[in-house]
């Protein structure tokens, strides 16, 4: 009786459907906000909903102004993402227009200055304590173009034979690592060996 119902619990479990990704990657398994906190996001969020795209540069100017303003007097972190919500575009807009795939060269020095006052903003609350390194990070990279650098040295020119460049100097390093030190040896001591020829086996011309 116990094996049947064994059987039928690893019969169940196998048919459970796997639930895809971890707990870490989970914004439900590791959120931590109070009641009310995902309402008011949600409000802040939805507002540019039907917001329209700025019909110009000047426009433009006057939404980033604004948008700043009101993140101050709501007490709100500006975000990349937000920000162009209340542009009426999408990253990926602000994205071409910072790297002039559209737009002109004043609408992307905008894009990049409100982008350097995020940055600013976020190294000043990473500073404080307020924010997480790992999150301060995980922006810059996205959003602020910061890298992690290593230096690589390169020489030029670098043989790993030496600086050995000659044919022949070449030769005999590929030789000593294929067949040692002594087969070069008796291969020079062969070429170093003349031969002397008696002088009764010398040929002399026929006297006239």
């Amino acid at each position: 009786m116990d094996k049947e119902k064994n059987a039928e619990h690893n019969t169940e479990q196998k048919t459970q459907p796997r639930k895809r990704g971890s707990k870490s990657a989970s914004v439900t398994a590791n959120l931590k906000a109070e009641p009310g906190d995902i309402s008011r996001i949600i409000h802040q969020s939805f507002q540019y909903f039907n917001r329209k795209p700025p019909k110009d540069d000047d426009e433009l100017a006057e939404r980033i102004n604004d948008y700043f303003r009101e993140c101050a007097e709501q007490d709100r972190i500006p975000t990349v993402e937000n920000m162009a919500l209340a542009l009426g575009v999408t990253r990926f807009t602000l994205w071409d227009w910072e790297n002039l795939r559209s737009g002109n060269p004043a609408r992307s020095n905008m894009i990049k200055k409100a982008k350097e006052i995020m940055a600013d903003i976020d190294a000043a609350l990473v500073q404080e304590g307020k924010i997480p390194q790992v999150t301060y990070i995980f922006r810059a990279k996205n959003f602020y173009g910061m890298k992690d650098q290593q230096e690589v040295v390169l020489t030029p020119n670098a043989s790993p034979l030496g600086d050995q460049k000659d044919a022949e100097s070449l030769q005999k390093k590929y030789l000593e690592k294929t067949y040692g030190s002594e087969m070069i040896e008796k291969q020079e001591d062969a070429d170093q060996l003349t031969v002397t020829v008696p002088a009764k086996h010398k040929k002399t011309a026929p006297e006239e």
